[in-house]
């Protein structure tokens, strides 16, 4: 079984995850939990040798400064969160070296967008006037409360491919920022019916990147969302296979 690097920073936000990737058969013995206090005494480079997957839990928002922007008048950002920042640009700078198979969740799918220079709304409504994306559990709405529904960009790929298979399926949605330019190398997969890039890919051979604005963690038994962590699962099997025998004995534990 591949093992996993989950990086997130609150204890009490990262069972659902771990459940999801138990759905599809990955122990909790085969996961690293990477938090920035985990992580103080850890060789990351060392840590991703030995992984075969990394998955980017949701979160905070990312702070404009991180591609290249000033704070907009307006914007209610959330209170930033540096060490996770860095932690989680410095696994994905290890994943990058290693080919490391990533899947990113909400403000992973943004982190993994910000890190390939891409660029994010720091307040969908405020900048674009769309609405109905910030679901969150404060103003009422449920983990598993189905928002709105997506569309394939209709690019030649899997996870199109996938997507038109479902037809149009229902996410929920608790997010207030988005990717506005992707970053390099990644194709905008999936889109809401405004417009709001849903879903991200890479769009070559070589590195394997998915990533989403919703969470699908909290949709697993629905069969389109289980297949997201089917499909991650996959990657990182075969990424697995594809290494050295010395290399792929190793535990991330």
């Amino acid at each position: 079984m591949p093992n996993i690097v989950v990086a997130y920073i609150k204890e009490d936000k990262v069972a659902p995850y771990i459940e999801a990737l138990a759905a599809v058969g990955v122990p909790e013995s085969d996961i690293f939990r990477a938090t920035p206090r985990r992580t103080s005494t850890v060789d990351l480079h060392a840590l991703l040798a030995r992984a075969d997957g990394l998955l980017l839990t949701g979160g905070a928002d990312l702070q404009p400064c991180l591609y290249g922007e000033a704070r907009l008048p307006g914007a209610n950002l959330d209170k930033p969160v540096p060490d996770r920042d860095q932690l989680e640009w410095d696994l994905l700078t290890e994943a990058r070296a290693h080919r490391t198979p990533v899947f990113g969740i909400c403000r992973g799918h943004q982190m993994v967008n910000v890190f390939l220079g891409g660029t994010l709304y720091q307040d969908i409504e405020l900048q674009t006037g769309r609405e109905g994306h910030d679901n969150f559990i404060d103003r009422g709405f449920a983990l598993d409360h189905l928002a709105h529904d997506i569309v394939s960009s209709g690019i030649d790929h899997p996870f199109a491919a996938r997507l038109e298979k479902f037809g149009h399926p229902a996410v929920n949605s608790r997010h207030h920022q988005a990717v506005k330019a992707p970053g390099k190398g990644l194709l905008t997969a999936a889109q809401a019916l405004d417009g709001t890039i849903e879903a991200t890919v890479a769009g070559a051979p070589g590195w394997w990147i998915s990533s989403v604005q919703w969470h699908p963690e909290n949709l697993v038994d629905q069969p389109f969302h289980r297949a997201l962590f089917e499909d991650f699962l996959t990657a990182a099997g075969e990424f697995a296979r594809r290494r050295s025998p010395r290399v792929a004995e190793g535990a991330v534990r």
